[in-house]
């Protein structure tokens, strides 16, 4: 599966980074790609479960989930 998670607070490169190496953490995440300029976050992954917990985890480290 391929989702889309719309967020706020990515500003940079080094905001990117920090997003996809803390999804990355989570198993079931096969790949994750940041945006900053548009706030959108990609993660491929097989259980639906995993959108909660990587939006969980998005809002711990210090951004907001929007969608």
């Amino acid at each position: 599966m391929k989702t889309i998670i719309v967020t706020e607070g990515m500003h940079c490169s080094g905001c990117e980074t920090r997003m996809v190496n803390a999804l990355k953490q989570i198993e079931d995440i096969k790949s994750a790609k940041a945006d900053a300029k548009s706030g959108k976050v990609v993660i491929k992954h097989e259980k639906e479960t995993t959108v909660s917990e990587a939006k969980s985890l998005i809002a711990e480290i210090g951004f907001e989930v929007k969608a």
